[in-house]
């Protein structure tokens, strides 16, 4: 049985996909880890600025769960992404 590498849901094979990962596809990314559809859509078929609130606010709420270099890395990422979507 496969889980969903984000969220844990069960993926079967009419319900799910392989995400490249770490490394995207576009980028010469090979490695892949079984997601959901729904996790697959909002990860590369929505634009940050649709993501639901709720997602945002589980995000901040989980942060300081994170590891330092998770934190620094996140952080880093979420400035790199508001810099993009300002142009």
């Amino acid at each position: 049985m496969k889980y969903c590498f984000y969220c844990n849901a069960i993926v079967t094979k009419d319900k799910g996909v392989g995400d490249h990962f770490p490394i995207p596809k576009r980028n010469g990314g090979k490695n892949t880890v079984p997601v959901c559809e729904c996790c697959h859509n909002m990860k590369d078929r929505y634009a940050l600025n649709e993501w639901p609130t709720e997602w945002i606010e589980a995000m901040i709420a989980d942060f300081s769960l994170y590891s330092r270099e998770t934190k620094l890395f996140l952080a880093r990422a979420m400035s790199l992404m508001t810099d993009a979507i300002k142009k």
